[in-house]
């Protein structure tokens, strides 16, 4: 891992991309801190926002900082893959972090990834596991991912393995593959997909790089089931002729969902999706 003090001109540069629509006004400054104090100082943080009711750029307008891109779109484009596409053009380093603007990360996040892919030239896509907060910055428990490049494609039949808020990626791999796409409200999920059929190479670290924040403003909270109905579909899509019967039972159990209550549906993935102990690390 990358040292604090080391020299910033010694570290290769990352971009970190985080889109921005209608950010809440305590979350969002606390996210851009958390990056901002990130042990790993070789950053630029591009900042692409989509205009809503309120205004991104304002609540962080006491940050002076020369490593901040902020675009401030004057009208809505096509939604979370467009401007995550924007950045992507935006972005002038090899290496990308992904970002959300409710979460907060571990002040040494991006100098552990990166010395994971300095030691991984072939390593294309790394996520970790998360650990999971509330409104509040309570701890809530822990989700963990497959940790192998072989078990990570092997579940993507079955459940998005890498978690899109902490992962980095390889900038021309994501390119090379298309980038983001608006066909699916799950573009990240389809994103792994596409990389793992072009042979791209994927890793999760199985320490917490973030607090992944769950409240009620967040997408992840209010489009769960909205995620749920888009991942049968990109399942279909992209595996339809190689699951096998587990995946099959998933891909049953799923639709039986779809015709929940959200609500139950969401305190559902919390339940099976959370544990209240960190994962161990072999």
């Amino acid at each position: 891992m990358s040292e604090p003090n080391s020299s910033v001109h010694d570290q290769p540069l990352v971009s970190v991309l985080m889109p921005v629509w209608n950010p809440h006004p305590r979350l969002f400054p606390e996210a851009l801190e958390s990056i901002l104090n990130q042990t790993y100082q070789n950053l630029q943080i591009v900042i692409v926002e989509d205009p809503s009711e309120r205004d991104g750029r304002e609540m962080i307008a006491h940050v002076k900082d020369d490593r901040i891109l902020h675009v401030s779109n004057p009208h809505r484009t096509g939604g979370l893959a467009d401007q995550l596409n924007q950045g992507l053009q935006l972005a002038t380093a090899e290496l990308v972090a992904r970002g959300d603007a409710d979460d907060l990360w571990e002040p040494h996040r991006v100098a552990t990834q990166v010395e994971c892919f300095q030691k991984e030239p072939d390593l294309d896509v790394l996520g970790s596991t998360l650990n999971i907060i509330d409104d509040d910055g309570k701890h809530l428990g822990f989700r963990d991912y497959p940790r192998t490049h072989e078990e990570i494609v092997k579940a993507l039949r079955r459940y998005c393995a890498i978690a899109h808020p902490v992962v980095m990626f390889k900038r021309d791999a994501v390119l090379k593959v298309g980038g983001y796409q608006t066909d699916f409200f799950v573009e990240d999920y389809d994103l792994w997909c596409r990389l793992a059929i072009a042979g791209a190479k994927f890793a999760n670290h199985p320490e917490p790089l973030i607090r992944y924040r769950v409240h009620p403003e967040g997408m992840k909270s209010t489009k769960l089931k909205k995620q749920l109905g888009e991942t049968i579909r990109m399942k279909e899509t992209h595996f339809r002729g190689q699951m096998i019967a587990a995946d099959r039972m998933r891909l049953l159990a799923e639709r039986a969902l779809m015709m929940m209550p959200s609500k139950f549906v969401l305190w559902l993935f919390g339940q099976m999706t959370f544990s209240k102990q960190l994962p161990s690390s072999t």
